[in-house]
């Protein structure tokens, strides 16, 4: 376990090897924590596929109009 590890480096007075792991725990908690909102956050714009109500035409046949 990390956070026992870190509480026993801070113990012993291994403040240089508490301070890396302190720094990798909240280094791996942000990233988890960001990971989450991007899912969130995709979630909320794209939402189920089966809610989206897009309808798709074929063009390939029609003419563009040239301005």
């Amino acid at each position: 376990m990390d956070t026992q590890n870190f509480i026993n480096q801070v113990a012993t007075g291994d403040a240089s090897g508490a301070k890396e792991l302190l720094n990798d725990l909240l280094s791996s908690r942000a990233f988890d924590m960001l990971d989450a909102k991007k899912i969130e956050l995709a979630q909320s714009l794209y939402g189920d596929k089966e809610d989206l109500d897009v309808e798709v035409q074929d063009t390939a046949d029609t003419p563009v109009e040239e301005e």
